[in-house]
């Protein structure tokens, strides 16, 4: 179905002045939500297209059905579909799936990681000055003056203090490839991302041997840090 679509470019509308959704979004959310109620029909349902279910059920599914919805409507590579189920809050399972790329991502509380069949363990970094580190900038352009000084000035602190920064635009791709090792670190510096977006990707982080936190700052909400442990604090220093 979602190769298909992204082959064909499927119709689009805006959900704000930047947020797409396509006709793909939807149908892709609805076969999920389909299954999942077929399966485990006392759990909650949450995505971005279609209204809540049982959302006062302790367990709760979390669908992205197209994580990076303007890289999918521009066919290019940069998204994915991500499903996650969340225990009294807690995300406890994470599911990714790459679709171009046929890669399947999952971790389970306790039972680790893997990319297909594959354990992952990531990259342990124990110094800043070799960290690739991926920035998240969720809803960037709201930042009021103060909180937007704040930013840029962290901004320019990372890319003083890490090997490289990178910005993916993808939080669930990002989440895998930090599992995988090709970033050592993942930071929201905003604050603002969805939960949809990432609760997938934090319990695959958490697996493959990362640390995942959110760092109360001076300014604005809690910003969620992911890093090897060895460098952990380092990086949360910045932030403070």
């Amino acid at each position: 179905m979602i190769s298909e679509g992204w082959v064909a470019s499927s119709s689009s509308r805006l959900k704000d002045e930047r947020d797409l959704v396509t006709e793909i979004d939807e149908q892709v959310e609805r076969r999920l939500r389909s299954e999942l109620e077929a399966r485990f029909p006392d759990h909650g349902l949450q995505g971005e297209e279609l209204e809540d279910v049982r959302p006062e059920a302790a367990y709760q599914w979390l669908i992205d059905p197209i994580d990076g919805t303007k890289y999918f409507a521009a066919q290019s590579s940069l998204f994915s579909i991500s499903v996650a189920l969340l225990r009294d809050g807690k995300p406890v399972l994470g599911v990714v799936r790459n679709v171009t790329a046929g890669q399947d991502f999952h971790a389970w509380e306790g039972g680790g990681a893997f990319l297909d069949a594959n354990p992952l363990s990531g990259r342990k970094a124990s110094r800043l000055a070799t960290v690739i580190a991926n920035v998240d900038t969720p809803g960037s352009s709201k930042l009021g003056d103060k909180e937007r000084a704040w930013f840029e000035e962290k901004l320019v602190l990372l890319t003083r203090n890490v090997y490289r920064v990178r910005s993916l635009g993808s939080g669930a791709l990002s989440a895998c490839w930090l599992a995988t090792g090709a970033f050592d670190a993942y930071l929201d510096l905003t604050g603002l991302g969805k939960p949809e977006d990432l609760a997938a990707g934090w319990v695959l982080m958490q697996e493959a041997g990362a640390r995942v936190e959110k760092v109360h700052v001076e300014i604005g909400p809690p910003r969620l840090l992911a890093a090897p442990p060895a460098i952990w604090s380092e990086l949360r220093d910045l932030l403070l």
